[in-house]
């Protein structure tokens, strides 16, 4: 595999770019909305050396990544519940408990490093690669000298706080990594199904399920394979585990939760793309493994982990069972190489059903599932650059007007398993969805595709231009939100309504160098009638954001 940087024609090892193209989408996802596609993301950036005589491709080869950003907001957020890290949907009262209230604002910086360690040792004859990356996040001016992740900008800093993103073999049987690729070990894991090592993030988060039911990282296996049109994936994920009969039945065995999941797309054209989608959860920990260990539990029944990621928590209690996804997608033209116009989408059913092993429960016996999702997005390439466009993207979830029953009807996504563990990255708001260019704080008014199980229907529409073309670059949006049911009164007396809010936003985005850049970003959310009665929410939320971001390798 081989990228034109030029018309020199710089040929790096495939894999590296591919990895650095990868950490670009994984670390700030906003850097790869404002970002053109090949040829023009390397525009201006020319090496006149003759490389005839260049050596072979590194065996071991490190990509780094720098970002920093502060924040300016009256989103008010606790970080210590989760040391350090502010998540969740706004006034939700728990969690990370974010406010909006009248005359109270905060600001911070927080950075990033993340550094991407690959050897390919010439002896395996392309066999296979080892790869690592780790991951260091703090705000500026908390704490120093002690152990914990997420920390350490203190004065003194001397803070352990290094954590563990992935670290696994990837094995090419062919000697072809495009045509077959096994990865076994902890190893980043989507909804897409491209080889996430080998493919920018930039595209995986445009095409298949857009991250909104899996964007995270887990340990287990996956095959990555190709042939001519054809693409597909297959995966076996542990994602969590428990000791859940050792105190009642003297059973020390572990018990799983245990993701499968089978991927087929079919190339119709270039540049575009048809897939199916099905995948299997089976979970017997009885709600007693941890999405943050000793903290917060993860699955249906936990009760600490819906106020962090947004989600709906199911009334029952120890339960064990099964969800099960089937779903379509597409993405046609999306980096403009066959003409003006492009588009994407999916569609996604989930169900399943819970039960629960208690037998003295006083909360539902079991709970059975059944949620639709959908969306669309329609992108129009109308300048000099493939960042002068217009895009309008719509995305929709069913909802549930009683949750407290034994029927869940909205979308099961695995943020119902990890803090977060689906993270939709490509809608270009700052606050109606998070602000994806970010280290330790992810929130907005909704965090998951479910709307805490009371359903989304989303608008969202953005203009762009290059003021300088690869340069400057200038982006405008809108979005507007409401759940598909009626939610929940909060305060007894006080209906709410189904309005989350209209977001207007603008961003300026400057090219310093080659995959270095700086962006400010402003948004104003005008809250709607979903938060009537909501004394955690009771003025407009803005924000403003200032981004430093540098990739080399």
């Amino acid at each position: 595999m081989t990228w034109r940087f030029s018309e020199t024609d710089r040929r790096p090892g495939g894999s590296a770019l591919a990895l650095a193209l990868g950490l670009m989408g994984l670390a700030s996802p906003a850097w790869a909305q404002a970002s053109p596609p090949l040829p023009g993301a390397y525009a201006g950036w020319y090496d006149t050396r003759d490389r005839a005589e260049d050596a072979e491709p590194r065996e071991f080869t490190l990509i780094n990544y720098f970002f920093t950003r502060a924040s300016a907001t009256n989103l008010i957020a606790d970080p210590a519940g989760l040391k350090g890290v502010s998540l969740g949907p706004f006034g939700v009262g728990a969690g990370s408990a974010v406010t909006v209230t009248p005359g109270r604002s905060a600001f911070w910086v927080e950075q990033r490093w993340i550094p991407v360690l690959e050897y390919s040792p010439h002896f395996v004859d392309g066999l296979a690669s080892f790869r690592a990356q780790l991951e260091v996040d703090y705000l500026w001016g908390r704490s120093a000298n002690a152990l914990q992740q997420n920390e350490g900008g203190g004065f003194n800093a001397d803070q352990v706080n290094i954590q563990t993103k992935n670290v696994n073999v990837a094995l090419y049987p062919t000697r072809k990594p495009g045509e077959l690729a096994l990865i076994v070990g902890t190893q980043p894991v989507y909804d897409a199904y491209f080889d996430p090592t080998r493919t920018s993030l930039n595209d995986i988060i445009r095409t298949g399920y857009k991250l909104a039911f899996l964007g995270s990282d887990a340990t287990g296996f996956s095959a990555f394979g190709a042939r001519g049109r054809h693409q597909g994936r297959l995966s076996l994920l542990p994602l969590g585990s428990a000791q859940s009969d050792k105190a009642l039945l003297s059973d020390p065995r572990l018990k799983y939760a245990i993701l499968g999941m089978a991927d087929y797309a079919w190339s119709l054209a270039p540049g575009t793309n048809v897939g199916v989608s099905a995948w299997y959860l089976r979970d017997d920990t009885k709600g007693d493994a941890y999405a943050f260990e000793g903290l917060v539990k993860s699955g249906p029944s936990s009760t600490g982990l819906p106020y962090f990621v947004g989600t709906a928590r199911f009334n029952i209690d120890r339960p064990t069972g099964w969800v099960g996804w089937l779903g379509a997608n597409f993405h046609h033209n999306i980096d403009f190489r066959t003409g003006r116009l492009g588009a994407s989408g999916f569609v996604m059913y989930n169900g399943g059903r819970f039960t629960s092993t208690k037998e003295d429960t006083s909360l539902n016996r079991a709970v059975d599932i059944g949620g639709l999702s959908a969306n669309l997005e329609v992108l129009y390439n109308y300048g000099r650059t493939s960042n002068d466009l217009v895009t309008l993207e719509g995305m929709f979830s069913t909802g549930d007007s009683d949750l407290n029953d034994g029927r869940y009807t909205s979308a099961f996504t695995l943020n119902q398993y990890g803090l977060p563990g689906a993270v939709w990255f490509n809608h270009k708001m700052l606050l109606l969805f998070p602000f994806t260019s970010t280290v330790n704080n992810y929130t907005g008014a909704v965090t998951d595709l479910s709307n805490q199980g009371f359903g989304l229907q989303a608008l969202l529409a953005t203009g762009a231009y290059d003021l300088i073309p690869n340069k400057l670059h200038l982006k405008v949006g809108a979005g507007y939100a409401q759940s598909s049911v009626t939610p929940t009164e909060l305060t007894a007396g006080t209906a709410r309504g189904r309005v989350l809010g209209t977001e207007i936003n603008a961003e300026l985005r400057y090219t310093i160098r080659y995959l270095m850049s700086v962006g400010l970003h402003a948004g104003y959310l005008f809250r709607g009638n979903f938060y009537s009665g909501n004394t955690f929410v009771t003025t407009n939320p803005w924000a403003g954001f200032t981004t430093f971001t540098w990739y080399a390798f």
